[in-house]
């Protein structure tokens, strides 16, 4: 279709995904954890296998402190970066099959002429508070800039999409950038062309419930006790 119309890519495209597809990689770990620096530990196959061997370790490295939210002394963890950081779940090769999320839109955006260059994947370490996120990570500042560089390189402005809990993550920043000590009430206006929400869980969701009620839910009750 690109082909037959000639269509091309106009705005940058700034992408939120959601915390499944929000890779975790380990910086510094306990236990099993130790020695595999930079490796998932949420998110992609190798986590998959952690999971299923040691999930106790795992859990303990994945935990934020019970009483600030942040870091646990001696374990650090921080968020993949890039588009390898939600293109695929788990996979992506010819033994295992792959669960997609992000990459086919990668592929149709590439095909009307984006690049790394006009498009760009902001994850986020799922774990945190929305001002948590911002006061460790300073995630939205570091978003907002993003923005502004597009605007300014392209002279366009950009289109945001999210996907699941990206859509709170966005919401957050909307109204984090229109305070006036951080952008003012018309920076959106200014900066934004458009917000795409893809499946986003703007009131919540309500498989949380049954999960939040006896651990498990659609997705995992079928796997029996692992």
């Amino acid at each position: 279709l690109a082909q037959k119309y000639n269509a091309q890519g106009q705005h940058p495209v700034i992408m939120v995904p959601g915390f499944v597809t929000s890779g975790l990689e380990v910086w510094k770990g306990k236990a099993c954890m130790e020695k595999f620096f930079r490796e998932r530990v949420w998110g992609g196959f190798a986590s998959a296998q952690y999971w299923l061997r040691q999930r106790y370790c795992v859990m303990e490295n994945l935990a934020l402190d019970p009483v600030h939210g942040g870091d646990p002394d001696g374990i650090k963890l921080r968020s993949a970066q890039g588009f390898q950081a939600a293109d695929f779940f788990v996979g992506n090769d010819w033994m295992w099959g792959n669960y997609w999320v992000w990459s086919k839109i990668f592929e149709n955006l590439a095909d009307v002429g984006y690049d790394g260059s006009t498009m760009t994947m902001e994850a986020y370490d799922w774990r945190l508070g929305m001002a948590l996120l911002e006061e460790r990570d300073g995630y939205f500042t570091q978003l907002k800039s993003r923005i502004e560089a597009y605007h300014k390189t392209s002279g366009k402005k950009v289109i945001i999409t999210s996907h699941s809990m990206g859509v709170i993550v966005v919401h957050y920043f909307f109204a984090w950038v229109t305070e006036k000590s951080n952008g003012g009430k018309y920076w959106v206006d200014k900066h934004v062309h458009a917000f795409v929400n893809i499946a986003g869980a703007s009131l919540g969701v309500v498989k949380a419930s049954s999960a939040l009620m006896s651990g498990e839910m659609s997705d995992t009750v079928f796997m029996g006790g692992i």
